[in-house]
């Protein structure tokens, strides 16, 4: 969700808010099932996912249990079985664009030369793509606008600060209420959810706080964080277009839910997508 998918590096550049954008435009009336797209449409359906390997770069990080156990791995086939059923063509995925990283371990899987990692790139897109390519389509960008490519690591690491008096920040209650939740669904529940209009309502409402007023002498400086979200989605979306063939195709895309719904209405607001409702097929 939104909330859970800020870098630490944003976190410690412009301290702890939410981020996303809605991109607003008229939608077209291209029906959102498969049955219904127009004939000139390329299809593409979405589903947001959590982090499934804990990264940890998320402003708040959702405990995840290892999703390698044998109940997990058993819960994640429910949900293969599900999207199975779209027949995609392509897979979309969130890596970074035009590099090797995953497709190189894809291909090393499809050999018998790679033991899937925790990664729901990994445990949902190579698995699901079998017979056919994977294709990463993310733009790696903070909302302040820089890229990995200007974010080095320095040469000599400073030492460690000492240990802070200060309390630790609480858990916020909606992070323990999804934690909870979390543990007491399958995978295939919890990504009912993730998709829902339920959870994703609140989240793309949340998006919006960033334009009521703060002090400061910078009055647009938040306005401009989401500005570079809304570029940031803009790339991911335009990758999509890169890859997609006209209008034969039928695209799944699997990427952190905090992009769902921008992405979501890029899409219906195409004249070329016939966006797929994901909950169809996750019932």
């Amino acid at each position: 969700m939104v909330r859970k998918v800020w870098s630490i590096l944003q976190v410690a550049t412009i301290g702890a808010v939410v981020h996303g954008f809605c991109f607003s435009g008229s939608c077209l009336a291209t029906a959102q099932t498969t049955g219904s797209c127009a004939a000139n449409t390329a299809q593409i359906m979405i589903l947001g996912t959590y982090h499934m390997d804990n990264p940890g770069l998320d402003e708040y990080n959702l405990k995840a249990d290892d999703v390698l156990t044998e109940r997990r791995q058993k819960e994640i086939d429910q949900v293969l079985d599900k999207l199975e059923r779209y027949q995609p063509t392509k897979f979309a995925l969130e890596g970074q664009y035009n590099e090797d990283y995953w497709t190189k371990r894809y291909h090393d899987y499809l050999a018998g030369n790679y033991k899937l990692g925790r990664n729901e790139v990994e445990q949902i897109g190579f698995k699901l793509a079998k017979r056919t390519d994977i294709n990463p389509v993310d733009y790696q960008m903070w909302m302040d606008g820089r890229v990995p490519t200007e974010i080095a690591d320095p040469v000599v690491k400073p030492k460690p600060s000492p240990p802070s008096n200060e309390p630790p920040e609480p858990t916020p209650d909606w992070i323990k209420r999804e934690e909870e939740l979390f543990k007491t669904s399958t995978v295939l529940e919890y990504l009912r959810y993730l998709n829902s209009d339920a959870a994703r309502g609140p989240d793309h409402a949340s998006y919006f706080d960033l334009l009521l007023p703060a002090d400061g002498n910078a009055p647009y400086r938040r306005t401009d964080l989401l500005t570079n979200w809304y570029k940031r989605n803009l790339r991911i979306f335009t990758n999509i277009n890169r890859m997609t063939k006209f209008p034969s195709d039928r695209i799944l895309l699997v990427i952190g839910s905090g992009h769902l719904t921008i992405l979501s209405d890029f899409a219906k607001s195409s004249n070329y997508f016939c966006l797929v409702d994901v909950e169809d097929y996750l019932k």
